[in-house]
C-alpha cells in the first residue's frame, strides 16, 4: 500500500500542495488532469526523481521519503518510455538485473513469464529503433515488471500510440496489469483513458488533487466547477435553495427552477453552483411517458445547433437556459430532429451535481 501525508514539493515555479492520499493493494488508479497540473511532477517525487519539500510517503508501512530512486522498488514507466538506443529488447528489458549483477538464472522464469504475457518474445534480438509505439510500451512495461516493483507508476503511457491503436492497447494492458496484482497509478489527461481503465480516480488541477473516489463518482459527481470544467461538462450553472426537503433541495436561478438531490447537507438560502453531464438530459419524446426521474426537471426548447463526433451527437438547446445535450448519433434521425424545431427535454437527477460557490 502507498501512503502520501501532506506531500509539498516546489520544481522551479510550480508547487504540489498538501498532497495526502492512500493506495491500495492491487488497486488501479488513475491521475487525471490537464496538462501542466503537476501529474509528472508528482509521479516524479514519488519515485524519488523530485526531492520533497514537505510530508511523508510510506510504501508498505516503510517510509521511504528521503530514499534514492533504486532502493525503493517502483516501477516508473515516462511518458517517452525511456528505452535505450543501443541496445536490443532483451538487453533493455535485463538492465536492471544487469547493473544489480543478478544471474540470469536467478530471473529466468519470470523474465520468460513477463515477455510471454506482453507476447514480445518475437522482438528479443530487435533494435529499439525500430519498433513501433505499441511494441516499445510493452518493452518498457516488461522491464518495469523485471524489477519487481511493490506500485507501477504508467506515466501517459499511450501518449505515443496512433489513435487507431489506442482503445485496444487500453484492455490488454489494463487486463494484463490486473493478472499481476501490482498497485499501479495510472497518468493520464485523456477522459476516455480514464473510463475505461481506472478503478479509483484522482483529479489534480493547479497542483492540488481535488477530488478522489470511485470512478463512477468522480466522473458524475464533480465537487466544483474546476473539475466540471475540465471533465467537459459546459451545463454550468448558479442559482439560491429556496427549498429544502425530502432530501432534494429547489435552485431558483434567473429564469429557471430545477430540483436536485440533497447531497452535500446544503441549507435553505445558500447560493449554489450545479453541473449536468449532457448525457443526462433526455429527450422526451411526444406520446411516450415520461420516466419518473425526469418528472421534476422537464423543459421547453429549441434546437439551436447539432454536431456530430463519430458516433456521437452533440446538441445545443435553447430554452430559460441554453442546455448541451450529447447522445448517439443515430437519435438524431431516429427523432427526426432538426435546427429549428422545438423539443422537450427532462433532466435526470442523479446526473446534477450541487457544490457551493
Amino acid at each position: 500500500m502507498l501512503k502520501i501525508k501532506k506531500l509539498s514539493c516546489k520544481v522551479g515555479s510550480f508547487e504540489l500542495k498538501d498532497i495526502s492520499f492512500e493506495l491500495k493493494k492491487g488497486e488501479y488508479l488513475i491521475l487525471l488532469g490537464p496538462t501542466g497540473s503537476g501529474k509528472t511532477t508528482f509521479a516524479k517525487c514519488i519515485c524519488g526523481i523530485n526531492k520533497v519539500k514537505e510530508g511523508k510517503i510510506y510504501l508498505n508501512g516503510k517510509d521511504i521519503t528521503n530514499l534514492p530512486p533504486e532502493k525503493r522498488k517502483i516501477g516508473y514507466l515516462p511518458q517517452n518510455f525511456a528505452l535505450f538506443p543501443n541496445m536490443n529488447v532483451r538487453e533493455n528489458i535485463l538492465f536492471s538485473p544487469m547493473v544489480k549483477k543478478i544471474n540470469f538464472k536467478a530471473i529466468q522464469q519470470k523474465f520468460e513469464s513477463i515477455v510471454e504475457i506482453l507476447k514480445i518474445n518475437h522482438l528479443l534480438e530487435r533494435g529499439v529503433k525500430n519498433l513501433s509505439g505499441g511494441e516499445k510500451q510493452r518493452v518498457a512495461l516488461a522491464r518495469a515488471l523485471l524489477s519487481d516493483p511493490e506500485i507501477l507508476i504508467l506515466d501517459e503511457p499511450f501518449s505515443s500510440i496512433d489513435v487507431g491503436l489506442k482503445t485496444n492497447l487500453w484492455f490488454e494492458i489494463g487486463d494484463i496489469l490486473l493478472s499481476f496484482s501490482i498497485p499501479v497509478i495510472h497518468i493520464t489527461h485523456n477522459l476516455d483513458e480514464a473510463s475505461v481503465l481506472g478503478q479509483t480516480l484522482a483529479v489534480m488541477i493547479d497542483g492540488k488533487i481535488l477530488q478522489k473516489g470511485k470512478k463512477d463518482d468522480v466522473l458524475s459527481k464533480p465537487l466544483n466547477e474546476k473539475i466540471a470544467r475540465f471533465l467537459g461538462i459546459r451545463n454550468i450553472y448558479s442559482g439560491e435553495i429556496v427549498e429544502v426537503h425530502n432530501g432534494k433541495i429547489t435552485i431558483k436561478g434567473e429564469n429557471f427552477v430545477i430540483t436536485a438531490f440533497n447531497e452535500r447537507n446544503f441549507k435553505k438560502g445558500e447560493r449554489v453552483k450545479f453541473s449536468i453531464r449532457p448525457q443526462d438530459i433526455k429527450i422526451i419524446k411526444e406520446g411516450v411517458p415520461v420516466r419518473e426521474e425526469l418528472k421534476e426537471n422537464i423543459f421547453e426548447g429549441v434546437i439551436a445547433s447539432a454536431h456530430f463526433l463519430s458516433d456521437t451527437c452533440i446538441l445545443k438547446v435553447k430554452s430559460v437556459i441554453d442546455f448541451e445535450l450529447k447522445f448517439p448519433s443515430y437519435i438524431y434521425q431516429r427523432h427526426n430532429l432538426h435546427i429549428g424545431k422545438k423539443i422537450k427535454i427532462g433532466i435526470w437527477q442523479k446526473g446534477i451535481s450541487v457544490f457551493r460557490e
